[in-house]
């Protein structure tokens, strides 16, 4: 079974992964904005309201959290105080984790889209709304099908 992941948030992205071969795939940020959603609502609300444009590459949100995750791993997240303040200094954010990590758990946990990281993709730039999960899902079937004439 092959998996298409990365940018699919519509049914013209099911399509093409389709059409090139892919047995189904991998939606993320699409589905981070559905109205059944675990993310917190003003993270939800930064993701529709971002043009997709508005991301990084960046270690920053496992650092401050204290996972040691392998340096060829990174995760996309959106550029906002919290990521600009650190990104590029990994090694001191390393150094004050002690300090800053509670204080980044206590944003998370307020819900606070400047000082934490905002996880999404690029492909935020494709979501204007939230949705209820089978609206998302039916709507990108039924316009893949269109596509591929299914």
């Amino acid at each position: 079974m092959l998996l298409a992941a990365g940018g699919v948030a519509d049914g013209r992205g099911l399509a093409a992964a389709l059409a090139l071969g892919a047995d189904g795939v991998l939606v993320g940020t699409r589905l981070c904005a559905a109205d059944e959603s675990l993310v917190k609502p003003l993270h939800r609300k930064a993701l529709v309201d971002s043009t997709g444009d508005a991301t990084v590459r960046t270690h920053v949100a496992d650092i401050v959290r204290g996972l040691p995750w392998p340096e060829e791993f990174t995760a996309r997240v959106q550029r906002n105080r919290f990521v600009d303040r650190w990104h590029g200094r990994e090694p001191e954010l390393a150094r004050e984790a002690g300090v800053e990590g509670p204080r980044y758990l206590q944003a998370f946990a307020d819900g606070d889209p400047d000082e934490t990281a905002v996880w999404f993709g690029e492909a935020a730039g494709l979501i204007d709304s939230t949705e209820p999960v089978a609206t998302i899902i039916n709507r990108m079937v039924e316009t893949a099908e269109r596509h591929i004439g299914g």
